[in-house]
């Protein structure tokens, strides 16, 4: 099964391949000194290593503006070498076959821009970056060209919004500057590779090895006489699996209105399940040894299924989950 990174750029969601994407950061200020072609809006310095920043947004054909804070950058490998996709959000993982729509299944529009696959009007997946990006650097066709007889709307840039840009530049030039630090010269300690995601406007994180997928929460049906941490069912391409809900089962208060509109498909290749969450918030990696154990009296779930935290991070001991069969429901029985 394919698993996909996705981003939005304007209006346009796209995917690539995961096995692509080696991780994610938050943008930084980017050296322009050295930019030499459409699409290429410069370099970031990562500790010591110079890599090209590709715009995404310029190579789709919106209008360029400066960089954001809230903006990231996806290194990514472009054959042998590592370069930098400039996104404005980065916010699930998914897997499974994305057919276009039939309006899309055209030939002669599919192959207009090499490397890329239009699923709908609204969503694309790049499934070949070196095609797509050396493309990009010398192609006169746009992808909002192509799409134009399909959406309705333009860019939905958050630009004219942001007013002190002199903050701005301060904070993207001071994450800059701390991305160029040399690596230190020792043994790396243990790391896990997570997913964060919200839920009731806290945020946690889950060992990504478990991880089979992250899709939209679809229709949940609710299962009579099942613990009240157990939303319900839902089909996962044609599979039947529980939804658990971590605000029950944990004993979380609740802070006003959540929305729950996500499900991590989580899996150790016998048992599978999924964690509903308000928001997929990113993904990277955390040091085991600064996970410290954290202890809540008369609170035995939190001690079970909380590894501990890190700085207000909350991290989820999956593999208790996985092995606690109150999380798994037979669906031969519903």
């Amino acid at each position: 099964m394919d698993h996909y990174l996705f981003f939005s750029v304007g209006h346009i969601r796209c995917g690539i391949p995961f096995s692509d994407a080696i991780f994610m950061i938050r943008m930084v200020s980017i050296n322009t000194e050295n930019r030499n072609g459409k699409g290429k809006a410069g370099t970031i310095n990562l500790h010591g290593e110079i890599l090209e920043v590709y715009s995404i947004r310029e190579l789709f054909g919106f209008k360029e503006r400066p960089p954001l804070p809230s903006d990231n950058l996806i290194i990514v490998r472009k054959g042998l070498e590592n370069v930098a996709l400039w996104v404005d959000e980065t916010y699930v993982i998914q897997g499974g076959d994305l057919e276009p729509e039939d309006r899309f299944m055209n030939e002669h529009l599919q192959t207009i821009i090499p490397g890329i696959r239009i699923i709908r009007s609204d969503l694309i997946v790049i499934f070949d970056l070196i095609e797509f990006l050396d493309y990009g650097l010398i192609g006169q066709t746009r992808l909002i060209d192509i799409l134009s007889d399909h959406t309705g709307g333009d860019d939905t840039s958050p630009v004219s919004l942001v007013r002190d840009y002199q903050e701005i530049d301060r904070v993207l030039k001071e994450r800059a500057e701390q991305l160029a630090l040399p690596k230190e010269e020792v043994k790396r300690p243990p790391v896990i590779e997570v997913i964060r995601f919200n839920l009731m406007y806290q945020e946690y994180a889950v060992d990504m090895k478990y991880i089979r997928e992250v899709i939209q929460t679809s229709e949940i049906t609710p299962v009579p006489g099942t613990p009240d941490f157990i939303a319900g069912i839902c089909s996962v391409r044609g599979e039947i699996i529980s939804l658990v809900d971590l605000r029950a089962l944990l004993s979380i208060p609740e802070k006003g209105l959540t929305d729950l509109n996500r499900v991590i498909v989580l899996t150790d290749g016998n048992l599978t399940f999924g964690l509903l969450a308000d928001q997929i918030t990113g993904i990277g990696t955390l040091k085991t040894g600064d996970i410290v154990r954290t202890v809540r009296r008369e609170q035995t779930a939190w001690q079970n299924y909380i590894c501990g935290t890190i700085d207000s991070l909350h991290v989820l001991n999956v593999q208790a989950l996985l092995t606690d069969p109150r999380m798994i429901i037979d669906d031969t029985e519903t």
